[in-house]
C-alpha cells in the first residue's frame, strides 16, 4: 500500500507539472474573471427598493386594483442582477421559494438552471475531455508509460494511480473554475444589483454545485482517458469525444430517444444540476397517441449511472491495458 501511494503521489506530481494542467487552471480562472468583467460592463445600476421598503410603501400608500403604475406596485419589475441567478433564482427568498423534488412525480424536475450550473456542464466537459486524453495520449506520444512500468511493472498498480491522477486533477480544476466564475459576479451584485437571498442554503447548494461540476468533469476525464488508450493518441481520443457529443447527441434525441437516460453526458449534466434525467412515452387522451417526456431518474441516480460508465469504461482499460504491449 505504501508503495502504490508513492506511485500515485509521484503520478500527481507529474500531473501538476504538465503544462496542459496549469494552462487549464489558467483558462477557467481566466473564464471566470471575463464572465465577471463583462457581466459588470453591460449590467445597469438600478435602484430599486428591498423587501422591506416596499412593504413600508403598501403601508402608507392607499394603491387600488389596476393601479399597476403606481409608487408601490412599480416596485415589482425589479430588473437589477440578483447574484441567486447563479443557481436560477431571481427572488429574493432563496430558500423558501426553491422548488423541491416530489416523490413518484411522472413531470421531470429541472434542477438548478442558473449560470453556475449552464457554464459548469461545458466546464466539466471541456476540462475532463481535455485532461483525460491528454494525460494517457501524452504517456504513448512521449514513451513515459515504458519507463512507468520498469520502476513499477505490475500494470493494474499504474493505469489505477493514473485514473486517480485524472480524476482529482479534473476535478480541482473544475472546481476551482466553477467557484471562480461564481465569485466573480459577486462585484456586479454588490455594486449595481442585490444580495438579498442568499443564506445557508444558497450556500450549501452553490459550493454543492461546483462540487458536482468537479465530480462530473473527474467520471468524464476517466471515460476520455480510457478512449485514449484505445487509440494511444490525444487527437484520437479527441476526436471520438467530439464525434459521440455531435453525432451521438443527434441521432439519441432523434431517433433513440430510450437510450438517452444511458448517455455519459446526459447523466452528468442531470447530476450537476440536481435535475431529472427524462425518457419519452406514450400517452393516450382523447382517441389520440402523443409521446410526453416524463422523469427517468433523480439527479443522485444519474450520478450513479455515470459512476457505472465511468466505472465500465475503466474495466475495459485495465483488460485493454494489460493484454496490449505499450510500445
Amino acid at each position: 500500500m505504501k508503495t502504490f501511494f508513492r506511485l500515485l503521489g509521484s503520478e500527481l506530481e507529474r500531473f501538476s507539472a504538465r503544462r496542459m494542467a496549469r494552462t487549464l487552471l489558467i483558462i477557467a480562472i481566466g473564464i471566470g474573471v471575463l464572465v465577471g468583467t463583462i457581466t459588470f460592463l453591460v449590467t445597469d445600476k438600478h435602484s430599486a427598493p428591498n423587501q422591506d421598503e416596499f412593504e413600508r410603501c403598501l403601508e402608507t400608500t392607499s394603491s387600488y386594483e389596476g393601479d399597476w403604475e403606481g409608487t408601490c406596485w412599480s416596485w415589482i419589475d425589479d430588473d437589477r442582477f440578483h447574484i441567486t441567478w447563479l443557481l436560477g433564482d431571481s427572488t429574493e427568498d432563496w430558500s423558501e421559494t426553491r422548488p423541491s423534488p416530489e416523490p413518484n412525480r411522472t413531470e421531470p424536475f429541472r434542477g438548478l438552471q442558473g449560470i453556475l450550473p449552464a457554464i459548469g456542464g461545458i466546464l466539466a466537459i471541456l476540462t475532463g475531455g481535455l485532461i483525460g486524453a491528454s494525460y494517457f495520449g501524452a504517456e504513448y506520444r512521449f514513451g513515459t508509460i515504458e519507463q512507468v512500468l520498469l520502476w513499477e511493472p505490475r500494470r493494474n498498480r499504474v493505469l489505477l494511480a493514473k485514473y486517480l491522477t485524472t480524476f482529482i486533477g479534473s476535478a480541482l480544476v473544475a472546481i476551482i473554475g466553477s467557484l471562480a466564475i461564481a465569485f466573480s459576479l459577486w462585484p456586479t451584485a454588490l455594486a449595481k444589483g442585490t444580495t438579498q437571498g442568499v443564506d445557508a442554503r444558497f450556500w450549501i447548494d452553490l459550493l454543492s454545485t461546483a462540487g458536482r461540476i468537479g465530480i462530473a468533469a473527474g467520471l468524464l476525464s476517466i471515460i476520455s482517458g480510457t478512449v485514449a488508450i484505445f487509440t494511444r493518441h490525444t487527437a484520437g481520443a479527441l476526436m471520438s469525444l467530439l464525434g459521440y457529443q455531435i453525432i451521438g447527441g443527434i441521432i439519441i434525441n432523434i431517433w433513440i430517444k430510450w437510450l438517452a437516460p444511458w448517455d455519459p453526458l446526459f447523466n452528468a449534466g442531470a447530476f450537476l444540476s440536481e435535475s431529472d434525467t427524462t425518457k419519452w412515452a406514450k400517452e393516450s387522451s382523447f382517441g389520440q397517441t402523443y409521446w410526453v417526456e416524463v422523469s427517468a431518474n433523480s439527479y443522485l441516480v444519474a450520478g450513479f449511472v455515470a459512476l457505472a460508465i465511468a466505472s465500465a469504461f475503466a474495466i475495459l482499460g485495465f483488460i485493454v491495458f494489460n493484454r496490449r504491449d505499450v510500445s
